[in-house]
């Protein structure tokens, strides 16, 4: 495990998908900077998007991306506290 700086911002980001768009949402986020993983998940959300940033105006920067893709119909983002 590496050790954070002081001002590292990792975060989930789970996000709902119109039907129909999961594959073009994919190729979008894949696109932006800080996302560093991706998965399609069951349950109540359709992709789970993990993002580290160097500080939370670049976290707020990055999820005003995503808010952003044509496709997304919600999300709910998580701000990583401490890892283990």
């Amino acid at each position: 495990m590496s050790t954070p700086s002081k001002e590292e911002m990792k975060a989930y980001i789970l996000i709902n998908v119109k039907l129909g768009k999961t594959n073009e949402v994919l190729a979008k986020l894949k696109k932006i900077p800080g996302i560093t993983s991706l998965a399609v998940i069951t349950g109540e959300y359709d992709i789970i998007a993990r993002v580290e940033t160097i500080d939370m105006n670049e976290m707020y920067n990055r999820t005003q991306e995503v808010h952003l893709i044509d496709g997304i119909s919600e999300t709910t983002t998580s701000i990583i506290q401490k890892e283990f």
